[in-house]
């Protein structure tokens, strides 16, 4: 029973932290960007009600970061970030088994998905034609974030803690968890920089087998 428990953690730890191909260095193509940024509504929207724009949860265009990986093979990530429209947020995440591609749009109160899919190369960017035309699938984040508020399947349980990683020790961290009786996940985001930490833990008759993906470096 253990191991058909662990086969399945293993398969959700590789579809949260995403799944299967030799790491390749990467570089992206930012050629049909604008201006690097995103939305000038979405920031006055935010300096309008004094609060932080969903715009500082992602790292600037041309950014890449690296995750240290434990209790899983596909933990350890690489992301490559860029905003080629605005609006837009596009990221290229190689877990050393797959390239996978998230595509998010920010708008003034939330930030919606667009897409999470597999993909070949980097330079393969959807145009704003496209992007203008995606229907949102889920929502990454969403206003207000304070402790309690709910949105999707996603509970923000922290708003201002500290956490310790391999990059440095970060302070106004919040963190969000979706929960069920077989497993947690949790993110954990600062604010100029996003997420800074994913955590996956299946709950065995055992004990708990955690799964997580912390920052280590940040090259903007």
């Amino acid at each position: 029973m253990r191991k058909m428990n662990l086969f399945v953690f293993l398969l959700i730890a590789v579809l949260l932290f995403s799944g299967c191909s030799k790491k390749q260095p990467t570089t992206l193509d930012n050629s049909g960007s604008t201006n690097g940024t995103v939305g000038e509504e979405v920031v006055k929207e935010s300096e309008k009600e004094g609060e932080i724009s969903l715009t500082d949860f992602f790292l600037p265009d041309g950014s890449n970061a690296h995750y240290q990986g434990d209790g899983n093979e596909f933990a350890e990530l690489d992301i490559e970030v860029a905003r080629p429209f605005e609006d837009y947020v596009v990221i290229h995440e190689n877990n050393g088994g797959s390239l996978v591609r998230y595509i998010y749009k920010i708008e003034p109160d939330k930030v919606s998905i667009l897409e999470k899919k597999t993909v070949e190369l980097v330079d393969d960017f959807p145009t704003q034609e496209e992007l203008d035309e995606m229907k949102a699938t889920g929502i990454y984040l969403k206003k207000p974030i304070e402790k309690g508020a709910v949105f999707d399947t996603w509970t923000v349980i922290e708003t201002d803690t500290t956490l310790d990683t391999p990059y440095k020790k970060f302070d106004h961290v919040f963190v969000i968890e979706m929960k069920t009786d077989e497993f947690t996940n949790r993110k954990y985001f600062a604010e100029g920089i996003g997420e800074i930490k994913r955590e996956a833990i299946m709950h065995l008759e055992d004990g708990d087998f955690p799964v997580t993906s912390t920052i280590q470096t940040i090259d903007e």
